[in-house]
Order: structure tokens, then sequence, then C-alpha cells
């Protein structure tokens, strides 16, 4: 055994060190993102504007800051969201029809076929639809008219 003393060496594990290291690679050093700064720009003008409408509202009475609140939200929402709607386009500049009608023949061909086997009204009738839908879809197939490519 050793007496109360103990010899530690400079680079032993208990000896205490000097403080942080210092980044010394080129992954340390962190290069500017500019569409992060871009991002915190943003948020910091998004901030000081929901400030600037606290403010206003907290300075009206207590009857009406609820109110306020509301509007505040509801025109925020208002706003946002016109911006982010997808513009309308009419039925006549799509690409693929809304109704096949000769798609939904085929399917209701396909199961009025076993109906007919099992409970023959019910089966004759949705064949005899099929049937109508059939021959509306190749009339509308041979007959539709391409819209023009502006």
């Amino acid at each position: 055994m050793r007496s109360g003393s103990q010899h530690r060496t400079p680079g032993s594990l208990t000896t205490p060190r000097q403080g942080p290291r210092k980044p010394r690679l080129a992954e340390d050093r962190r290069t500017p993102d500019p569409a992060a700064a871009r991002q915190r720009e943003l948020d910091q003008r998004v901030e000081d504007l929901a400030r600037q409408l606290a403010d206003v509202v907290n300075t009206a009475g207590l009857e009406s800051r609820q109110d306020l609140r509301e509007y505040a939200i509801g025109l925020l929402k208002e706003e946002t969201e016109r911006d982010d709607a997808p513009a309308a386009t009419s039925a006549t500049e799509t690409h693929a029809p809304q109704f096949s009608p000769l798609a939904f023949a085929i399917l209701i061909g396909l199961v009025s076929l076993p109906l007919v086997l099992l409970f023959p009204p019910l089966g004759l009738g949705l064949l005899g639809m099929a049937v109508v839908m059939g021959i509306w879809g190749l009339i509308d197939t041979f007959f539709h008219r391409v819209p023009k490519p502006r």
C-alpha cells in the first residue's frame, strides 16, 4: 500500500482538463446555409408580427379581447389559405373523363352474371343495365371530342 499522497501523471484520467476542445476539423466548422438563414429571418418576422398583434389585442378591453383574437385568427387563416388553394380547372380541360359508362357497364355486367343464376330477375335487370350503359359508353367513345391544347 502506498502512503496518503499519490503521484498523478499529467496524462492520467483523473487529471482535470483545461476546458472544452476547439474544433479543428473542417466538418466541425459550420457553413452558412442560405435556406436556413432565410427560414430564421421569416421566423423572426412572424414572431415580431405576432407580438405586434398581441399588443393590439391586449390593449382592447376585456369584453372584446376574445372576439379580436378569433377575428385575427380567422383573418390569418383566410389570407394564408387563399394562396395555397390550387387553381380550379373546368371539367372540359381535364384529360380523363370523370365518369366512364363503358367501364361501369363492364363492372355491372360482371356482377350480374352470377346474379342471373342466383336471382334471375335482379341478374337480368342488371345485365340489361350493363348492355344499355355499354352502348352509351361505345357511343361516347366514338363521338367524344378531344379538347384542343392551348
